[in-house]
């Protein structure tokens, strides 16, 4: 079945002025956000411009024609996707301005974002997804007990920035948390850039909180919100969701379904499907189970305890964690008991959880 760079093949003939930006669009758009353009794209959104065929070409000359290594679980056909993006019309005359990278071990934060500007007056905004960074890693958890984290903060505060310095609509929206980066700005953001906003897409991101989307700002947003997730999905499931999510076919299997590149295409759209599978339902109810048994302050001691063993290990990447087993298995000897009974009750609970929710689904 037809994947992104089919779509390509197929739209790339045409502008976003003869042919709107879609769904597809934008997921090509978010998987974009994940490369890495610093000194190539300027951080100001009203300064110099760059084209997506020029950021490509000055991008892949830095790298002398070997493929970059994104980290562990961004997927490597992202930089085959810009290559071939920009070198058709659609996208190679898009211009590319605001691009901000920022990791934080003092903040335990980590927040990237780009503008594209579609030269029909519209722009999008786009948050990129969890990087390789175990900073990235321990803010996801954290949204587990702690709203807003502080990627959230920024991404509003970016909306807000691009939205004084370029007029015209927007569009806003990412991958995985770079989803729920774009949700939330939306949410956050002044009156008049909420005005100002086509569409939110958040691709297979997680949700939020009851709170947060029981908000009149939520109530005020969800209209223009367009949760899609993959029919087994597991990330775009976590934590709180009140919009209506909708489902498109994926070719991977389970967790790998996350992979933006297993969702299939079908002219302008995805390949949409009526509900999500058995398997993502179960996982679901199951992590919701298993956080529902903990307080906020017991989420927070787990996170913390957790990736106090990761901080040991002296690991700052998954790509380091999985090559450092050995350090690994040490920094667990060396933490005190406290902490290790921590990290085991949790996960004691979460098997419990999962073995009641088998036994539901088996009865069914």
């Amino acid at each position: 079945m037809a994947s992104l760079f089919d779509y390509i093949d197929w739209r790339g003939d045409l502008s976003f002025s003869e042919a709107p930006l879609n769904e597809v669009d934008s997921l090509i758009l978010s998987q974009i956000s994940y490369i890495d353009f610093q000194d190539i794209v300027s951080p100001e959104t009203d300064g110099a411009l760059i084209t997506l065929r020029e950021a490509a070409k000055q991008y892949l000359r830095r790298h002398r024609g070997e493929t970059p290594y994104l980290g562990k679980i961004v997927p490597a056909e992202i930089v085959s996707l810009v290559a071939k993006a920009s070198k058709c019309k659609r996208f190679s005359r898009v211009c590319l301005c605001g691009y901000v990278n920022r990791i934080s071990d003092e903040d335990q934060s980590q927040f990237s974002a780009i503008t594209f500007q579609l030269g029909n007056g519209e722009h999008y905004v786009a948050y990129r997804g969890t990087d390789d960074s175990l900073v990235g890693w321990k803010e996801n958890f954290n949204m587990s007990f702690l709203s807003p984290v502080p990627a959230q903060l920024l991404a509003v505060e970016y909306l807000e920035r691009v939205a004084s310095r370029l007029g015209g609509k927007l569009f806003v929206g990412g991958h995985s948390k770079g989803g729920n980066l774009a949700v939330y700005a939306a949410v956050r953001c002044a009156p008049e850039v909420k005005e100002r906003l086509l569409t939110v897409f958040n691709n297979d991101g997680p949700g939020f909180d009851r709170e947060f989307i029981e908000g009149a700002d939520y109530a005020s947003i969800r209209p223009k919100l367009r949760t899609i997730v993959p029919h087994s999905s597991v990330v775009g499931m976590l934590l709180e969701h009140e919009e209506t999510y909708e489902v498109v076919k994926s070719n991977a299997t389970g967790l790998l379904q996350h992979n933006a590149f297993s969702w299939e295409v079908l002219g302008g759209s995805f390949i949409h499907l009526d509900t999500v599978t058995n398997e993502s339902r179960l996982i679901d109810s199951t992590l919701k189970g298993w956080l529902d048994e903990m307080t906020p302050e017991a989420r927070e001691q787990f996170v913390n305890s957790l990736f106090e063993t990761l901080s040991e290990a002296n690991v700052k990447t998954l790509t380091e964690l999985s090559a450092e087993r050995v350090k690994l298995l040490k920094a667990w000897g060396s933490l005190d008991a406290k902490t290790r009974s921590v990290i085991l009750k949790c996960i004691s609970l979460f098997v419990k959880e999962s073995a009641k929710g088998l036994r539901k689904s088996s009865k069914i």
